[in-house]
């Protein structure tokens, strides 16, 4: 897969989905298989349709969330993001309680096939709040 073309498709999830709330982002960058080993919450659906109820929720619980992308490598089929997540949580998710600030760096491995994310895993610094 061509790197700009994975990079691109990364910054879409992230700059429209995550931050913007574009629903449409997770149906078209996701596989229908999609796997997320390294998941948060897991009463929701499978493959793009969980990512997006997850992405409601997240930006129910903190409304003002920022997906800051510092990084981007692609290789093949392999993409790396690092990423900076913050914002004020309103509510809960996850272990991510209401009150305080929010502020994680959080690096992502997607695995790309056929121009959607296939797979996930997201490993987080734990030096949240």
């Amino acid at each position: 897969m061509d790197k700009e073309v994975a990079a691109a498709l990364v910054r879409r999830i992230y700059e429209d989905g995550y931050n913007r709330g574009i629903e449409e982002v997770f149906d078209e960058c996701y596989t229908p298989d999609f796997a997320h080993h390294s998941k948060v919450i897991f009463d929701v659906p499978p493959a793009g349709e969980g990512e997006k109820e997850s992405m409601r929720r997240f930006r129910a619980a903190i409304p003002d969330v920022s997906f800051q992308i510092l990084e981007i490598l692609a290789d093949g089929d392999r993409v790396v993001v690092r990423l900076r997540i913050e914002g004020t949580p309103q509510g809960n998710y996850g272990t991510i309680e209401a009150g305080g600030t929010f502020s994680n760096h959080v690096l992502v491995l997607l695995r790309v096939e056929g121009n959607r994310v296939a797979e996930e895993w997201l490993f987080v610094d734990g030096g949240g709040r």
